[in-house]
């Protein structure tokens, strides 16, 4: 069986029955509240919903969305803190004991069309109230734990302060190089646009109030642009099929170790809601598969939690790589192929 840290259904609850999914019809208040006020803002606004799981009195409607997740609508969760400041939620890298907080935080990965953010959890040490600046601060300075991700940032780059009000975020940036209000040499206007979108992401996530929009400040002034790109407002998502990866793994952890039998977790949008995985040796090799099926699919603002069982039986130890995926239709003579997503895995 995989570690405590990686098995306990609570967990895997927290991270994947709140996901990046829109919001059903029951928070028609909160859409109401994220209208976009300005033509002049990034792109249309998102109607998420929130999310920050806030142990006691959110396990309990975590818990409760558990049992129903075929028709839950939430979104991203947020930071999951029990009452005696052990972390409850689910990460994707080191263990998480004793931490503060659990972190939602993007990082830019490539799929089958070109960049798309994928989602880790960070566990954090801080004091109550700093998650929302630890997570964004992450997203601009720290590095992914998978090392198919990347942080597109410029080196230096940090969070001075960032605060919500219940209507708009506002995330300061610094850096020790050159402006951030300028795209610098070699990053390419996707790669900004992408870096953009991943603060944007980040902030959503970790203010665990739905789709809101974010301002971007300067050295804590109001910028026309940040890396090249328009900032003047407050900006909004762009949408979340277009930029988040089709198909991503909240569980395994990259690196973990399992045995006997583990249970793979995460998110996708995929035609029919079809989820296929593998696991793969070392030489390349396809020792196990199988396919599982996701609470949903289609809809463009969507993506939906998986869960698949995955038994090692007669799998020899090694490293191996788990890789899930989404279904190509076309057998690969139309699009770009199917997302993916994969974790390294240990079988000791």
């Amino acid at each position: 069986m995989n570690r405590p840290e990686n098995n306990d259904p609570l967990r895997e609850l927290l991270s994947d029955a709140v996901s990046d999914i829109e919001p059903d019809d029951a928070l028609g208040s909160i859409r109401e509240r994220t209208r976009a006020s300005s033509t002049t803002s990034r792109r249309p606004w998102l109607y998420g919903a929130g999310g920050a799981v806030i142990a006691t009195a959110a396990t309990i409607t975590a818990i409760a969305l558990a049992g129903n997740l075929g028709n839950d609508d939430s979104a991203d969760p947020g930071p999951a803190v029990s009452p005696d400041g052990r972390t409850s939620g689910t990460t994707d890298g080191p263990s998480d004991d004793g931490a503060d907080y659990v972190l939602p935080v993007y990082y830019v990965g490539d799929g089958p069309d070109g960049p798309r953010l994928f989602r880790e959890f960070h566990p954090k040490h801080a004091a109550g109230g700093a998650e929302l600046r630890l997570a964004v601060d992450e997203a601009v300075s720290g590095s992914p734990f998978d090392p198919d991700y990347r942080n597109p940032w410029p080196e230096g780059t940090a969070v001075g302060s960032a605060s919500y009000d219940g209507d708009v975020i506002t995330v300061d940036l610094s850096t020790s190089g050159p402006s951030l209000r300028r795209r610098p040499a070699g990053m390419t206007a996707t790669e900004a646009s992408f870096a953009v979108e991943q603060v944007i992401f980040t902030a959503q996530a970790a203010a665990g109030d739905g789709r809101r929009p974010v301002r971007l400040l300067v050295d804590g002034k109001q910028s026309d642009t940040v890396l090249g790109e328009p900032a003047a407002e407050p900006l909004s998502n762009d949408t979340v099929t277009e930029v988040l990866s089709l198909m991503s793994i909240t569980a395994p952890r990259e690196g973990v170790e399992v045995s006997g039998m583990f249970t793979a977790t995460g998110v996708n949008n995929g035609f029919e809601a079809w989820v296929g995985w593998q696991l793969v040796d070392a030489t390349g090799a396809v020792v196990k598969d199988g396919f599982g099926t996701a609470a949903g699919a289609a809809e463009t603002n969507r993506l939906f939690p998986w869960r698949i069982e995955v038994d090692l039986a007669g799998v020899a130890p090694g490293r191996y790589t788990f890789r899930a995926y989404n279904d190509d239709p076309s057998g690969g003579a139309e699009g770009a192929g199917p997302a993916e997503d994969t974790r390294t895995i240990i079988v000791p």
